[in-house]
């Protein structure tokens, strides 16, 4: 009989991290320690450029561990390019995704690798809770939990369908389907001043090829999140974010459509003005309302600029068209 350490890698889970070794550290102690995996499997840190000790805390980890940890190195900043990293050093048939900041239950490996019995089964993933760190949130916080990476379809597995999304907090994927598909889409990468859409754009391509995705209540995972973050700023930066992925989805879904581009601005306009005005009837209150119409209007703004943007500027509307993200 094969030992544990000779047998074949059935699942490898990869972290992007950046300069947050500390709750690094948490992650990878939670996947190391889980309750009968059902299988061998492998954790994968990718370091996308750290300055802090991210290295040495990998390397301390991987000397104790019984399970294997392989750090990376990927100097291209963006987080897809160290999501694409890992997936494509993987040994494993299928791959796991969690952020750096995400805590797995104890049975998490063997309730995502489970699913894939299922031959029919491309894509599958899990819910996400909050942990709060800090103190506790505001309350104006409560309905953007899902800005924030909570994610919940109830309590029985079953199969999503398109525009449903899985959170790359708890994602997994085979990793065939993961190499036909082209891998991870950009998140947001700096040095090409792109922003992109995401899991929400890899779920789209496994949609468009035939793939079947599904939603597993049973890999449950926690995401730390400080207080201190959450601030007014804060959520004008995430809303305004989450508008140019959207500006990303929508350019490529309709090919650039220069008609089709101006009939969403116009709609897109309108909108803006209601929740201007909305704004102005609830300034006094600040309650729930006014917090949902500013997050609507950075929301706007965020896709307006973005996609006149692409429109514009040639070497971006070529990074948004582009399908592979693999062989970059």
């Amino acid at each position: 009989m094969l030992s544990d350490s000779t047998k074949k890698i059935r699942f490898s889970v990869i972290i992007p991290t950046f300069n947050r070794s500390g709750i690094l550290t948490e992650a990878i102690k939670a996947l190391i320690n889980q309750n009968n995996p059902g299988c061998v499997y492998e954790i994968i840190p990718v370091d996308n450029g750290s300055t802090d000790d991210t290295k040495q805390v990998v390397e301390n980890l991987a000397r104790k561990s019984p399970v294997p940890i392989c750090y990376l190195l990927e100097k291209k900043s963006g987080s897809h390019y160290a999501r694409n990293t890992g997936f494509l050093s993987a040994r494993g048939d299928i791959l796991g995704l969690i952020d750096d900041d995400i805590i797995v239950d104890k049975n998490w490996v063997k309730n995502i690798v489970r699913v894939y019995d299922n031959s029919g089964v491309s894509c599958a993933g899990g819910k996400i809770e909050i942990r709060w760190i800090n103190g506790l949130p505001p309350i104006w916080i409560e309905q953007f939990k899902n800005m924030l990476g909570e994610i919940d379809y109830g309590e029985k597995m079953i199969e999503l369908y398109y525009p449903q999304m899985i959170n790359a907090g708890n994602f997994s994927i085979r990793k065939e389907i993961l190499l036909k598909v082209g891998g991870y889409n950009p998140c947001d990468a700096p040095g090409d001043k792109l922003i992109g859409d995401g899991e929400g754009g890899l779920c789209t391509k496994v949609y468009n090829s035939g793939g079947k995705i599904f939603w597993v209540p049973e890999a449950k995972a926690l995401h730390i999140q400080d207080v201190e973050r959450i601030t007014v700023p804060y959520l004008r930066h995430r809303a305004r974010h989450h508008g140019m992925n959207n500006a990303y989805t929508f350019y490529r879904s309709i090919n650039g459509n220069f008609v089709k581009i101006l009939f969403k601005v116009f709609r897109r306009n309108a909108s803006l003005l209601i929740h201007l005005f909305k704004m102005l009837l609830t300034i006094e209150s600040i309650d729930k309302k006014y917090y949902q119409s500013l997050y609507t209007c950075e929301n706007i703004l965020g896709f307006v600029f973005y996609l006149y943007k692409i429109k514009t500027d040639r070497h971006l509307r070529k990074l948004v068209c582009r399908n592979d993200w693999l062989n970059v």
